[in-house]
């Protein structure tokens, strides 16, 4: 009988002022691997492999698409948070074990951390932008830091209900969330608006749930969906990663395809992520 074959899971961030997104890529439970891809011309730059976890919700890449913020685990349990140099995770500035961690851009030079353990500013001369807590959200919130995205790049609120959550375990721990309002963003007028809403912790991960309000079907099955800078859709399936203009959702169709399941690590071992 042939091996059963595991599609990867796959997030995308896009870079807000640049034509840049970055791919983390789940290729198994405890393996990960990052690639960025230029949003115009289509090159793909693969960085680090991971062993661990890395937290995708936690991350965000810098307006000009050079450096990511993270949160991870790696492989032995430890814990920490960190900016590095985009593809590679190595950090440029470091924390071990915080409260909580990753964080958002909030402007082209600022920073703001899901708590690393500090209100006040960090300036680190590998790092050329200003590091600060966000004080606007508590830092025992779970979501801080993809709401903190959404808000970042002009989602606006569906409607005032939040969703409710149920807790199960059977047998392993999981919420369900249902009847969030979400979260919505029409690039410019004559684009579909595409929607987001929170369905629980599933599967040992947060899920959301994307549709665009004029091609309902287009979106479904997907793990994650944005803009980029160019007012292009990007879509993550399960292996495959796929961009569409204007014209290309028009006609159902995208005009760039990218097959992430067909990278594999090489030599030497995946990277663990510390310096």
């Amino acid at each position: 009988m042939a091996p059963t074959m595991h599609r990867s899971r796959n997030h995308l961030i896009a870079a807000k002022e640049a034509p840049i997104i970055v791919i983390l890529q789940r290729k198994r439970a405890k393996l990960f691997h990052l690639i960025t891809v230029g949003t115009d011309s289509h090159w793909v730059n693969e960085g680090s492999w991971f062993r661990g976890v890395l937290y995708a919700i936690d991350s965000d890449i810098s307006f000009d698409g050079k450096y990511m913020v993270y949160r991870a685990r790696g492989s032995k349990g430890a814990t920490w948070s960190g900016v590095c140099r985009l593809p590679w995770l190595t950090t440029l500035v470091h924390v071990e074990t915080p409260i909580t961690g990753g964080g958002y851009f909030s402007g082209p030079h600022d920073l703001k951390t899901h708590g690393w353990d500090c209100r006040e500013k960090v300036y680190s001369s590998d790092f050329p932008l200003t590091i600060e807590r966000d004080t606007k959200r508590h830092y025992g919130n779970e979501l801080a830091v993809v709401y903190g995205r959404f808000e970042r790049d002009g989602f606006a609120r569906l409607g005032s209900n939040w969703g409710e959550e149920q807790a199960f375990k059977t047998p392993m721990y999981h919420v369900v969330c249902t009847g969030d309002d979400g979260w919505g963003r029409r690039p410019a007028p004559g684009y579909p608006e595409l929607q987001v809403r929170y369905k629980g912790y599933l599967d040992s991960a947060f899920k959301f749930v994307f549709n665009l309000d004029e091609h309902p079907d287009l979106l479904e099955g997907a793990n994650w969906a944005t803009w980029d800078s160019r007012s292009n859709l990007w879509v993550a399936r399960p292996g495959i990663v796929e961009q569409y203009t204007l014209k290309d959702l028009r006609q159902g169709t995208p005009s760039f395809s990218l097959d992430v399941d067909r990278f594999e690590p090489g030599e030497p071992p995946p990277s663990d992520g510390v310096r």
